[in-house]
């Protein structure tokens, strides 16, 4: 696996549900709900590097 999916899949998701999260060198470097801001802003911090993205689901949901 990747370091940054490594990274998600070890991150305390409370709180988290139905947000973003976006994970560079498997550091949490932004998270929230508009997506395009926090993209904007990460690929201005780290030019060189490829986000890893993910949305945090909601503990109801049930994925297949």
């Amino acid at each position: 696996m990747s370091k940054n999916f490594d990274a998600y899949m070890k991150l305390n998701k409370t709180g988290l549900e139905n947000k973003y999260v976006i994970i560079v060198n498997g550091k949490v470097v932004g998270r929230g709900e508009n997506i395009e801001e926090m993209l904007d802003r990460v690929r201005q911090e780290y030019p060189n590097e490829i986000p890893f993205v993910a949305k945090v689901p909601d503990e109801r949901m049930l994925i297949l």
